[in-house]
């Protein structure tokens, strides 16, 4: 399980690295969204999605030196998080509230 940890979070750093860069490529050479409310509070919550992704990598450091001491239960609330601030960033972008 840790080796597919690794590599899972191995993919995503990658995966986050480019959606970045094309984050930044359409906000700062094409304009989309500058000076936006909605766009301030999306990037609100993709910086907190950066952090928790970074959180994710202590976790699975915590995992392979064999000190994690969170729940089961823990874990799932944690997971949902993501998924959370996946949803409310997509309607963010879909419907532009302000």
């Amino acid at each position: 399980l840790l080796l597919m940890g690794r590599k899972l979070y191995r993919f995503g750093t990658g995966l986050m690295v480019l959606a970045l860069a094309l984050g930044l490529l359409l906000w700062l050479g094409y304009g989309i969204g500058a000076g936006q409310g909605w766009m301030h509070a999306k990037l609100a919550l993709v910086l907190a999605v950066v952090g928790y992704h970074f959180s994710c990598k202590r976790l699975l450091e915590q995992f392979e030196r064999r000190t994690n001491t969170r729940s089961h239960r823990w874990f799932r609330v944690f997971n949902e998080v993501a998924v959370l601030a996946f949803i409310a960033i997509t309607v963010l972008v879909v419907v532009k509230p302000f």
